[in-house]
């Protein structure tokens, strides 16, 4: 599964941030190495609310915090009024628990920290487009991540119910660290069979190598008490 064709069904995507730099950056990636053709830009929350009062449904906002004239939270609890489905992703130099806290319990689905650059940024919005919950490698394992796994728990329940019982069996033995001709040993299957099998998983995934897809199948899995 490629990144283009995994953030195929979030588009169009919205990025409000008032820092140029960083804006005009990740709207760089969105189109280049993700392939997103519908980039709406917001220099302003102003600009946001008119982009959204169009009536246009947006699959992923990209959010930055301490955007001037109104609340972080109030700005999160607006964006997610106005449109539901949208999955949130807030952009800050934060590196504060406090605030990455505030952002998931907001229904964010992730915190990309700026100072971590764009090449994190971009591992972050593929985790996020496939369902993960992703908040900064620096992050304490403690009260952000309790709330990171209680977001992810529905997520994590759509991802399971996607995929048969045969690509769980194959899921769990690519996380337990099971090459191809171990899972097909195991199973009673021919390797092509895990081939296929295992394309399907990194597509419901998001994932573009077995890597990607065994940290993200350990963490899915774990959230659904597998």
């Amino acid at each position: 599964m490629t990144k283009q064709s995994t953030l195929s069904t979030l588009t169009p995507v919205i990025v409000i941030d008032d820092d140029e730099f960083f804006r005009v950056a990740i709207e760089t990636v969105l189109r280049k190495r993700f392939g997103v053709e519908t980039v709406i830009a917001c220099a302003t929350v102003q600009d946001a609310i008119d982009q959204i009062s169009k009536g246009t449904s947006f699959g992923l906002g990209l959010v930055d915090l301490n955007m001037p004239g109104i609340d972080n939270r109030e700005l999160l609890d607006t964006l997610k009024a106005a449109q539901p489905e949208i999955r949130l992703v807030v952009l800050s130099a934060s590196r504060s628990q406090e605030d990455i806290l505030m952002a998931l319990s907001a229904g964010a689905q992730g915190f990309i920290n700026k100072g971590l650059g764009i090449s994190e940024a971009e591992v972050a919005i593929r985790q996020i487009a496939g369902g993960a919950v992703y908040v900064p490698p620096f992050t304490p394992q403690s009260g952000v991540a309790a709330v990171a796994r209680e977001a992810g728990d529905e997520r994590s329940a759509v991802t399971l119910t996607a995929l048969t019982p045969r690509q769980l069996e194959v899921l769990r033995l690519l996380v337990a660290g099971q090459p191809n001709k171990g899972i097909a040993r195991a199973l009673g299957i021919n390797p092509s069979t895990v081939k296929f099998h295992l394309s399907f998983i990194f597509q419901i995934l998001g994932a573009s190598n077995r890597v990607e897809a065994a940290i993200l199948g350990a963490q899915i899995l774990k959230n659904y008490g597998e």
